[in-house]
């Protein structure tokens, strides 16, 4: 049986959760720009632990404890209060949110419909298209008020006959990516955006690896001097500007995202040990055992029998 993990498309979303398919999903599903928003007042049940091929922005506007869970890669978040939640397409994530919590919001499109609109660094500013971010920011209420106008004002133009539309979408789409960039900015105080276009390339030749999506396909850019060769500039160039514009060095950048991909794939498939191993580029399976222990203080079997989450919930 082919060790892949599932992804799931806009099609199968719609299918899932009985709605009738966009017809132009059915003609054109991967080159036609497609967006949709939804206010869900009643129960949800737990979503599927998958990753997915569409962008998705959620605004729970429940308060107190126990309104809900987000599972995100390896993390299990709370949601008590108030927040924006950006989920990134390659990180396989499910959240579960019980039947006495507040209405909610949703939007979801896909690539083609936003694509050349967001910059390259406020692109790495945004847990919407950085996986290494937080994905949740929390909200005053004075801050969900405004964001639930912006979800409505989606709402209302998605069923109006405006011809630019999609165009006013788009734009409203905009300022919620932003508006999530700000405030997680304001509640950390690191700066959000880097406008280095080498530190910008860095990162997206770092995010093409991933998802992982089977032991046949292995990481290829696992040093920084990989990265340096194909952004042709010296090695220690590099190291210097991502660490002035990162605060970190680039080596622990790839390490941390390795080693979340490593939560990720043992937690949610069926993997043995070695083909962890070999999807994330080691050559040998005992390379990779203290590898992983020396980032997490454990071994990899050990996450596993932890963390372990049954594929049948991929």
């Amino acid at each position: 049986m082919e060790k892949t993990i599932p992804t799931e498309s806009l099609i199968q979303y719609y299918q899932r959760t009985g709605q009738e398919v966009p017809a132009d999903l059915l003609h054109h599903p991967a080159g036609t720009g497609h967006f949709n928003v939804r206010l869900a007042v009643t129960a949800t049940r737990k979503t599927p632990f998958n990753r997915r091929d569409y962008f998705k922005i959620c605004l729970s506007s429940g308060t107190g404890k126990n309104k809900g869970t987000l599972v995100y890669h390896d993390k299990e978040i709370q949601l008590q209060q108030p927040c924006i939640i950006f989920t990134h397409p390659s990180v396989p994530a499910s959240i579960e949110i019980p039947c006495h919590s507040a209405s909610r919001y949703s939007v979801f499109f896909n690539k083609p419909f936003i694509e050349g609109l967001v910059p390259p660094d406020v692109q790495y500013a945004s847990p919407l298209f950085n996986a290494a971010l937080h994905p949740v920011v929390a909200l005053t209420e004075e801050e969900k008020s405004r964001l639930t106008m912006y979800f409505a004002e989606m709402q209302s133009l998605q069923e109006s006959a405006y011809p630019f539309k999609r165009e006013m979408i788009r734009n409203i789409l905009q300022l919620l990516i932003h508006e999530g960039i700000r405030l997680q900015q304001k509640q950390t105080g690191q700066p959000a955006v880097i406008r280095d276009r080498l530190v910008n390339d860095f990162f997206a030749l770092l995010n093409l690896q991933f998802p992982v999506d089977s032991p046949d396909s292995s990481l290829k850019l696992l040093t920084p001097a990989h990265f340096a060769d194909l952004l042709h500039v010296h090695v220690n160039h590099l190291n210097s500007v991502v660490k002035k514009h990162s605060g970190k060095t680039t080596r622990t950048i790839i390490h941390e995202r390795v080693v979340a991909e490593a939560r990720a794939l043992l937690r949610n498939t069926n993997w043995n040990i070695a083909e962890v191993a070999y999807a994330l580029g080691f050559e040998y399976p005992s390379h990779f055992n203290k590898y992983f222990k020396q980032f997490t203080g454990v071994s990899p079997q050990e996450f596993r029998q932890q963390k372990m989450t049954p594929a049948a919930h991929l």
